[in-house]
């Protein structure tokens, strides 16, 4: 259990700890957190022949959902349980859902011909976050991704966007501007942030957050992750600032250039809110619009403050190694705040 939940949510990569000796009167600390998921009933039996399966959905008029997901992974079972649960009318109305592991050694094609299992599907598509949930249009390719858990309203916009082919035509910051009834999210203050208009004045590393009056996922980040003590800890290495990503408010990006936050917001291709978008040494290190626990929100943060990004391949790296010298020190590292279970 220890090694598969190591390894939870760093993707289809294999860790390799570093830590240094250990004494023999040493304890491990316990890894807790993980969450058991199984995929609804509902889900498509699919032979793993994706070319056809979005054949078949085309026919039908729909699209195919790949949801690509980890053994102990509480994002995944979070978004089974609320956003698809709660959305399923319009899954089956339109999509046609398939559930894969990314770390599974079932055989896959997408082309109708070539093979390839679970695992090696999941490194050539870059999984970074689990669940990935990837939308395919009528030929299987992928015209839209989510990376880490979306809440259920969040979600059912991203339905509607691919369902009603708006994808097409539009970005989806501006199809959910379109589908708000009204205003839901009044921003809220954290202690650690800057109101800075000059970005390129920055010198320490810079952490920018991307927020709208339509966050539904705003309040919970805000109570359950900022308002955190080690979290902001680990934000004091930062230049903090909150960015309201449909402002005209004038603003000078990173790279000294004039423009207003919503018009580098679209220049960044911000997708949600809210969105994290992480700068060191004067270019983007890391971003993420998903729903983070403490754990790997911070490891985050160390991964570009700290410059680990010489030094690691991804942050999915470090954070095995961050999560792994924890353990070896005795520490207790919990994958999900204490809001899940780890399965037994």
């Amino acid at each position: 259990m220890r090694n598969l939940a190591t390894v939870l949510f760093t993707a289809v990569f294999t860790a390799i700890a570093i830590v240094g000796p250990q004494t023999a009167a040493a304890e491990t600390g316990k890894l807790t957190g993980g969450m058991a998921h199984q995929y609804p009933d509902w889900f498509k039996a699919s032979f793993l022949d994706l070319k056809e399966d979005a054949a078949e959905a085309a026919a039908e008029n729909k699209h195919t959902i790949l949801f690509l997901s980890l053994n102990g992974c509480p994002y995944c079972a979070r978004m089974l349980t609320e956003s698809f649960a709660e959305n399923k009318e319009a899954v089956l109305k339109d999509f046609d859902t398939i559930g894969l592991n990314i770390r599974g050694d079932r055989m896959v094609t997408v082309d109708g011909e070539n093979e390839m299992s679970e695992k090696e599907l999941a490194g050539k598509l870059r999984i970074r976050f689990t669940p990935t949930v990837l939308f395919l249009d009528g030929e299987a390719n992928p015209i839209f991704r989510i990376n880490g858990y979306w809440d259920p309203a969040q979600f059912r916009i991203a339905l509607d966007y691919v369902s009603t082919r708006s994808y097409e035509t539009m970005k989806i910051a501006e199809f959910a501007k379109q589908r708000e009834a009204e205003t839901v999210w009044k921003f809220a203050q954290h202690p650690a942030m800057s109101d800075i208009s000059d970005l390129s004045s920055v010198d320490a590393p810079l952490l920018v957050l991307f927020e709208d009056s339509g966050c539904t996922a705003c309040a919970e980040l805000h109570s359950q992750i900022l308002a955190r003590g080690d979290v902001s800890e680990a934000l004091k290495a930062y230049t903090f600032v909150r960015l309201d990503a449909r402002s005209d408010k004038p603003l000078i990006d990173p790279a000294g250039k004039r423009t207003t936050a919503q018009a580098w917001a679209e220049t960044l291709e911000v997708r949600a809110s809210p969105t994290f978008v992480a700068f060191n040494e004067g270019e983007e290190r890391q971003r993420f619009d998903a729903k983070l626990y403490s754990h790997h929100f911070i490891s985050i943060l160390e991964y570009v403050s700290g410059k680990h990004y010489k030094t690691h391949e991804s942050w999915l790296r470090y954070n095995s190694e961050r999560t792994d010298k924890i353990l070896a020190t005795g520490q207790d590292v919990d994958l999900s705040d204490g809001q899940t279970r780890t399965p037994e």
